[in-house]
């Protein structure tokens, strides 16, 4: 499992947060990111529709290039 995920970005930066996994062919439950404890975007395979994203301040979330 490999994350990229910056430590500090400037305000008004465009960043992107990978997660590469390999379960070994099991199926992938979740995938969740926080900033400071607040849930900002969610993965599950099995719902519809599989991403959900959580308004929070300062936070835009393009989820059109989610690839899985």
């Amino acid at each position: 499992m490999h994350m990229n995920i910056p430590e500090a970005v400037k305000l008004g930066d465009t960043i992107t947060l990978s997660c590469d996994y390999d379960l070994e062919s099991v199926a992938l439950y979740t995938i969740k990111w926080y900033k400071n404890e607040e849930e900002f975007y969610r993965f599950v395979p099995k719902e519809s529709p599989p991403s959900r994203v959580f308004i929070m301040p300062h936070l835009h979330v393009d989820i059109s290039g989610i690839r899985v």
